[in-house]
């Protein structure tokens, strides 16, 4: 990133006419982040109250850190103390940064933010509902206008997959993003779905040591006709039956297996949910939105939708991107407890 002291004042002016293949990996990624900050500060206003009070914090740390990304790119320097409002909208402006500066919009709806956040943090003031959702829409309109100044993109075209450490589902995230755009939604939601599993396998088992403590046993088997092959199972061996109708006790034995396995499949995935940390209610959603995978013994697969629930919506995919992401990232850090200094001493 550009030094905040010492760097000429035509380079970040260059980089700022740059196209967006200019911008640093660094600074793309950081822009990730803003922009995950700020959809997770707009879930935590649509909840209710007094729990939406958290969004004023997650707005502002978003915008604090625009701002601070926005002066080591322009190579502008800020001064340490004053106003916040002021320290960095004054000393970014043209008239003080010169012709690398920019004068940024949303200044009004910014100082308001910093005063709840300010009420909030350090007197304990809980902001209103009111106060919460103009919070919401000062900081979506000062991205929407200020990144295009600065970054010369826009708000909603940064890419949050720079952000997901394991490469190949970075990889997958990204395949999904572009047949979303070519149209293929089956594809694209088939496959946010098929990362999510490679990435829950990666933390249910141990490679090397079996299942991983959080795997709670082998996975659990179920299917439609479970009962009928329980059935077939307990009579002769050459699969001829004794009467020629299957007894009803067997066969409701078979179905209380059926049962007890299903049941126990849909347990066991939840428990496995909830040890990676993620929202149970989050993931029943993103199930349902994604297509169901039929795998094949060549190791092939295939996406389908029985109940033809893929039409163009870009939020239903955008909550996937955002799950995929969120267990990307706890996953990753997940990754450093696992393995017994000991043994990663070997």
């Amino acid at each position: 990133m550009p030094e905040t002291t010492g760097a000429p004042k035509e380079e970040p002016s260059r980089i700022r006419e740059a196209p967006i293949n200019a911008i640093r990996s660094q600074e793309m990624q950081r822009l990730a982040f803003i922009r995950l900050l700020v959809q997770q500060g707009v879930e935590q206003s649509a909840k209710p109250e007094p729990i939406a009070a958290a969004a004023i914090l997650t707005f502002h740390d978003a915008v604090e850190l625009f701002l601070m990304l926005t002066s080591e790119h322009l190579g502008v320097t800020v001064p340490e103390k004053g106003g916040f409002v002021p320290r960095y909208f004054d000393s970014l402006h043209p008239d003080k940064a010169g012709p690398t500066g920019i004068d940024l919009a949303g200044r009004l709806g910014v100082k308001r933010l910093t005063d709840h956040r300010n009420a909030f943090k350090h007197a304990a003031a809980l902001p209103s509902g009111a106060a919460v959702i103009q919070a919401r829409d000062d900081t979506e309109r000062f991205f929407e206008e200020n990144m295009p100044k600065v970054f010369k993109i826009a708000f909603d075209s940064i890419d949050m997959v720079e952000l997901i450490p394991r490469a190949s589902t970075r990889e997958q995230a990204r395949s999904a993003r572009s047949a979303w755009q070519q149209g293929d939604h089956l594809t694209a939601m088939g496959t946010l779905a098929t990362a999510f599993e490679e990435l829950f396998t990666t933390h249910v088992m141990n490679p090397g040591h079996g299942y991983s403590p959080f795997a709670f046993g082998p996975a659990v088997e179920h299917g439609a006709f479970m009962g009928q092959s329980f059935a077939r199972a307990v009579t002769t061996a050459s699969g001829e039956r004794t009467n020629r109708n299957p007894t009803h006790a067997i066969e409701e034995i078979g179905q209380q297996f059926q049962q007890l396995s299903s049941t126990v499949f849909e347990m066991q995935a939840a428990l496995r949910v909830m040890t990676l940390g993620l929202d149970l209610h989050r993931y029943f959603r993103f199930k349902e939105l994604c297509p169901d995978i039929h795998r094949y013994a060549d190791q092939r697969f295939e996406f389908y939708d029985p109940g033809n629930r893929f039409q163009a919506d870009e939020d239903g995919f955008a909550y996937c991107e955002q799950f995929l992401l969120a267990a990307a990232l706890r996953l990753a850090e997940l990754e450093g407890h696992a393995t017994p200094t000991w043994r990663s001493a070997r």
